[in-house]
């Protein structure tokens, strides 16, 4: 926190001399104001609502494959550099009607950092921490047009030395590059390319406990990792994206590169934790030399017209991709019994990485989407697609058959709005989709493995409602079934029955007055397994890991009726007890989480500048997260961040 000051002052310093500063970029950014739903938003490194792109009703988007990317397919890998990802979006319920082509679990929808307008903008962030993680930390950014408004560049670079929440240190890299061009008001071309690098990344043990209670409290921050079990590993992600009229239709086309290299990454897991920190075994999973990298995109073709009072658009789709995987070749490294209650340093065992298995997807989709949308009475959105699907694995094991899966499902979508009033409206649909299998965790004896894409159905109705031209309540149910993967006693990770997530959410999301703002949700779900491995008692009807019921609230009050400088803001989660073992006699207990923050904005040396304090975990609390393979890891603790943001 020293330095934070003294870099800030000199920045002031270095750039008072520019022209006259742009409109605010980044001391502007407020999840909260920038909220019109509460099911889950994220602006900058700020989030709030009940979802992420990590889950969404019980699921995870991401590796389900139900990405956009300027609201164009885009199969990723993993993580986007921060310096090219402005915000992202969660699209369930009214939020995904009018959208093409929605998924049936829910979409994520990044927006690319670009440079916009004639003026250029140059803004710098230094801070000693974030909700990921703590220690020192610092971004810099320039967009600067090139030609006028028709052409311009952002380019932006970050770092951060951290000290981990569960104590250790890792140092993480970002880049990134956009370049824009607008030769009109209704085309654009977007360029862009980024990477994020973890070095020195210790891997966090993760608890198995042995019976029916949850782990004892280790003592947080204590840095329990094996010093020589880190993350080498690179991110990267680039393409190009053109929206432009084309005829009487407007083409939309979008290409992207998403890829992952791990040069070298560990698993840290404790086995048989007893309540007085005792673990029977402690295994580390050596692995590296691993590459997943994806080429997707979309190519839409969509004519709007009006007759009458009614609004038709017609679009047409394809999408595909080009994934391989380089995986497996792991070593299990046996350390015998341990401890989770202080640090049990071990010297770096020899090991090598085995031979390694390859893994292909292709896939072909095409598909026609309409929508017709009457103002202020209704709307019907309908689509169809057929998508061709193939998968290939080739075992470095040559003891191992090589599966080979081909697809060719049909996918749907029906949805539709109706305006009872002018205040309320009511909403539902139906839908029929395939998504990709979470890969094998860590733990399985088939550790990597992918399963071949699974089908997946949604039917979902609710009601949409104006309190007030700035304040919104949504409320819906939904009904989610897909095949369930998971680990049998065996630790073999396969399918072991079916899934079904019903739930009912509430979203309340807008201004109770003028400079007050509210984001707040509620989910209560009801996730249940069955088939044979249930009824024969191998595993119990409720999944591992997931919770039923999850509250959120942000709160954001800025003085001077929302114009004064100081705003405080508070954000409040709880969730339910979640099953900790697949046998159902293990709970994990509830937990709340509250945190508190300040933001106080002012003008120096020709900037808008911002200043965030913020306390994360206020009270404490200690809780436990649950993976879908049963392992726990501790909630972060109490941590004071301070974020210091010059705008130029």
């Amino acid at each position: 926190m020293r330095y934070i000051p003294l870099i800030g002052g000199l920045a002031g310093l270095v750039l008072a001399a520019m022209p006259e500063p742009a409109l605010a970029q980044r001391a502007g950014e407020n999840v909260a104001t920038q909220s019109s739903d509460a099911f889950g938003r994220s602006v900058g490194s700020d989030k709030s609502g009940l979802y992420s792109s990590d889950e969404v009703r019980g699921f995870n988007p991401v590796d389900a494959g139900n990405v956009r990317l300027e609201g164009l397919y885009f199969d990723q890998v993993d993580r986007l550099s921060s310096r090219l990802s402005d915000s992202s979006t969660i699209r369930v319920g009214p939020a995904a009607l009018r959208y093409p082509f929605p998924a049936p679990t829910g979409l994520v929808d990044f927006a690319l950092t670009q440079a916009q307008g004639d003026r250029p903008s140059y803004s710098i962030t230094v801070d000693n921490g974030s909700s990921f993680s703590p220690g020192f930390g610092a971004n810099f950014e320039i967009k600067q047009p090139l030609d006028g408004e028709r052409l311009g560049l952002s380019i932006g670079a970050g770092f951060r030395n951290a000290d981990e929440f569960e104590g250790g240190t890792a140092r993480f890299r970002t880049t990134g590059a956009s370049l824009a061009w607008r030769p009109a008001r209704d085309v654009s071309v977007l360029l862009f390319g980024g990477a994020f690098y973890y070095r020195e990344d210790e891997a966090r043990p993760v608890f198995y406990p042995a019976g029916s209670e949850p782990p004892p409290k280790a003592r947080r921050g204590v840095d329990l990792s094996q010093p020589w079990a880190d993350r080498h590993a690179a991110n990267w992600a680039y393409g190009a994206v053109v929206k432009a009229p084309l005829g009487g239709v407007r083409l939309e086309a979008g290409l992207f590169y998403n890829g992952r290299t791990q040069d070298k990454v560990f698993a840290d897991l404790l086995f048989g934790v007893e309540r007085d920190g005792s673990a029977a075994s402690r295994r580390i999973v050596a692995d590296g030399n691993n590459r997943d990298a994806s080429l997707s995109g979309e190519v839409r073709l969509v004519r709007q017209w009006r007759s009458a009072d009614l609004n038709h658009q017609l679009t047409g789709s394809l999408r595909g991709r080009s994934r391989d995987r380089r995986f497996g070749g792991s070593q299990s490294i046996n350390l015998g019994p341990s401890t989770i209650l202080a640090p049990d340093p071990r010297p770096e065992p020899a090991y090598s990485i085995g031979p390694k298995s390859r893994d292909e997807v292709r896939q072909l989709t095409y598909g026609l989407s309409y929508s017709l949308v009457a103002e202020g009475r209704f709307g019907l959105d309908a689509s169809l697609s057929q998508t061709r699907y193939r998968k290939a694995v080739d075992f470095a094991d040559p003891l191992l058959g090589d599966p080979r899966t081909r697809d060719n499902p049909l996918m749907w979508n029906l949805a539709g709005s109706y305006a009872i009033t002018p205040a309320l409206s009511l909403y539902g649909g139906l839908s029929h989709g395939m998504e990709e299998a979470l890969i094998a965790p860590e733990v399985a004896v088939n550790r990597a493995e992918a399963p071949a894409a699974i089908h997946t159905r949604q039917i979902e109705a609710g009601f949409k409602y104006a309190i007030s031209p700035r304040l919104t309540l949504i409320a819906g149910g939904f009904s989610i079934t897909k095949p369930y993967y998971n680990l049998d006693p065996g630790l073999r990770y396969r399918q072991l029955g079916s899934l079904r997530n019903r739930g009912i959410e509430l979203s309340l999301a807008g201004q109770l007055m003028p400079g007050f703002t509210v984001v707040g949700g509620l989910l209560l779900l009801d996730p249940r397994v069955s088939g044979e491995a249930v009824d024969s008692g191998l595993i119990g009807a409720r999944p591992v890991g997931q919770v039923q019921r999850r509250a959120v609230m942000n709160l954001d009050w800025r003085l001077g009726q929302g114009k004064g400088p100081v705003s405080f803001d508070l954000a409040v989660e709880t969730t339910s007890s979640r099953m900790g073992n697949a046998a159902n006699t293990l709970v994990a207990p509830p937990r709340t989480v509250v945190n508190l923050g300040m933001r106080y904005r002012f003008k120096a040396a020709g900037g808008d500048w911002l200043l965030r304090p913020t306390v994360l975990n206020l009270l404490d609390s200690y809780g436990w997260q649950v993976s879908s393979s049963g392992g726990f890891t501790y909630s972060n603790p109490r941590t004071a961040m301070l974020q210091l943001v010059a705008d130029f």
